[in-house]
């Protein structure tokens, strides 16, 4: 299924349709502000493992977890004071910030590495999502290859037979997240992009 929206004020009645079909498990094509991605109810093992099936042909991809708010976060990662103070400021915005995730977050998402990527998008269709759904987002870029794919027409025919739903507001500017690793106490490491002054 293939929703239009519109880009600043997205309609309720489809957000809402998003927002059921990530509670059934199903794989959503969504924008950002950084372009298309796809995730699922980070809470579901039967979605994880669709689109970890989805992402499989790229050697190396990277996933994070969308949630609305440093509050939430604190539910899968693990934010000591330095990290707040760096994310607070800067938060909603086009990062990605590497936490070290707790123990069970990392069991549940059948991944071996200790630290997880968070991520707070500015993208007004969150802002509504997050009115009807409260749980995180597991959140991968809409591409199956090093490629980006920036017209709404050739994601549909890439990912129509993958993904469940897809939510179209039209064509957007792929400008990948800075991503910021907060792993290391006190420390900052700028793995892409740059931080930002607030």
């Amino acid at each position: 299924m293939r929703f239009e929206v519109h880009p600043e004020n997205p309609q309720a009645r489809i957000v809402k349709l998003a927002a059921a079909a990530l509670e059934d498990d199903a794989l959503v094509l969504y924008p950002t502000e950084s372009g298309y991605a796809i995730g699922c109810n980070a809470e579901s093992p039967k979605a994880i493992h669709k689109l970890y099936a989805l992402k499989k042909p790229m050697k190396k991809f990277f996933m994070a977890l969308i949630v609305p708010d440093i509050r939430s976060a604190t539910d899968y990662a693990r934010i000591d004071n330095f990290a707040f103070n760096v994310m607070k400021p800067r938060v909603p915005g086009p990062y990605t910030f590497i936490l070290p995730a707790d123990p069970h977050i990392a069991r549940r998402l059948d991944v071996k590495r200790p630290e997880i990527g968070i991520r707070m998008p500015t993208h007004p269709f969150f802002k509504e999502l997050f009115q009807h759904f409260d749980k995180p987002i597991l959140s991968t870029a809409a591409k199956l290859s090093e490629e980006d794919i920036f017209d709404v027409d050739e994601l549909w025919n890439t990912f129509q037979h993958s993904v469940d739903m897809m939510v179209d507001c039209g064509n957007i500017d792929i400008h990948p997240t800075n991503i910021i690793s907060l792993v290391n106490r006190n420390e900052i490491e700028v793995i892409r992009g740059e931080l930002l002054d607030p």
